[in-house]
């Protein structure tokens, strides 16, 4: 029984499909949202809305990938620049694509004059969310009337807890001497599962919608703090688990009993509502054995075309649903035009954006050892 370092081939995984595939899921969800055929994303028999497990999912395997590339840095410095090589420039083209283009398109097809476009409001937009803070929404006088209003990008919201939990992982690195590393990891994940486990018992904050700028929504009002800590929590403990399973690849092995235990008992707890308070461990075991499968390697590899699909996907549906309050077309007709239109926008994001920034990671001379799926 091979364990799960001896297992992931660097070069011949399914980890970049499996990004790409939830990527695409989340494209569709909002898809169906934004268009008007749901009043939210669905949860079927779930107590969360299929979108918060996909997002774990992508929280796993940015822990498992971002504690090995932080391990195999030169330096702190060096992982640092690799890191913002590779989320910054995706992050601010997708600002300035809604304030050049789609803002400006969107009054076109409404039928308005671009003389109206509010230009000041649209440099906000960018500078105001500059720093993985989405501090403005939208544009003023713009996607009014679409089913879900005045949000340009509300799928960004996760990359600012993407980018602290990095630097969380890379000051740990930093700071804890090698031999207690593992165990500052397994402190994190408990950390954060401590505070879903206290939120879950008290204020219950994932249980409440989002709005106004990510604010908790309902009766309770948490408080600046929570607002910010819970999804933090909810999200790190996911992140951890991945990393928890990087630092003990070469001792946990894979089995199929093991795979369908885990998941069943994540399958459990999405149902009965403690997901993200317990299920972020096996979760994890279960995300990463599908993909140390070699199977779909060819998918997205070498190229990497899921973070510019979830970036972009949100303001191009946006457009689209513009274009749907007219003409209402069958909810598979309006997810495939989405899909369609936001894949060539990650394609050239990838080939003329995002992989000739990351060519600059040669600056600061880093490791030379692979690792999956980061670049």
């Amino acid at each position: 029984m091979k364990t799960l370092g001896e297992s992931l081939d660097p070069r011949h995984n399914s980890v970049n499909a499996i990004r790409l595939a939830f990527a695409g899921s989340i494209l569709l969800m909002h898809a169906m949202a934004l268009g008007g055929y749901v009043k939210e994303m669905p949860k079927l028999f779930f107590h969360d809305t299929l979108a918060t497990y996909v997002v774990a999912g992508f929280f796993v395997i940015s822990g498992y990938l971002i504690t090995a590339s932080r391990v195999n840095s030169k330096s702190f410095g060096d992982y640092l620049w690799r890191r913002i090589l590779r989320l910054y420039p995706g992050w601010i083209a997708s600002f300035v694509l809604v304030a050049l283009i789609l803002g400006p398109l969107s009054l076109i097809l409404e039928g308005r004059s671009v003389r109206g476009y509010d230009w000041s409001s649209a440099a906000g937009y960018v500078y105001k969310n500059l720093f993985f803070v989405l501090r403005q929404l939208d544009i003023t006088g713009t996607i009014e009337n679409v089913p879900v209003g005045r949000v340009w990008n509300f799928s960004a919201w996760t990359l600012f807890f993407e980018f602290s939990l990095w630097m969380c992982i890379g000051l740990l690195v930093l700071i804890a001497p090698k031999r207690l590393l593992n165990l500052g990891i397994v402190c994190g994940l408990v950390s954060f599962t401590a505070i879903k486990v206290y939120d879950k018992v008290t204020i219950d904050l994932s249980s409440y919608g989002t709005a106004n700028h990510g604010r908790a929504r309902g009766a309770v009002d948490p408080g600046l703090i929570m607002s910010v800590l819970e999804p933090m929590a909810r999200l790190g403990a996911f992140f951890f688990a991945g990393a928890v399973l990087y630092a003990f690849r070469d001792k946990i092995k894979f089995s199929q009993i093991a795979f369908w235990i885990c998941l069943a008992f994540a399958f459990a707890m999405a149902i009965v509502g403690w997901f993200h308070v317990v299920a972020a461990l096996p979760f994890a075991y279960v995300v990463m054995r599908l993909g140390v499968s070699p199977k779909l390697s060819r998918v997205n590899y070498p190229n990497d075309y899921s973070y510019g699909t979830y970036i972009y996907a949100f303001p191009i549906t946006q457009v689209l649903a513009i274009v749907n309050v007219n003409h209402h077309a069958p909810g598979w007709l309006f997810c495939l035009m989405c899909v369609l239109a936001t894949a060539p926008v990650a394609w050239l994001s990838w080939h003329y954006l995002e992989k000739p920034a990351m060519s600059l990671k040669r600056l600061t001379a880093g490791r030379n050892k692979a690792i999956i799926g980061v670049p």
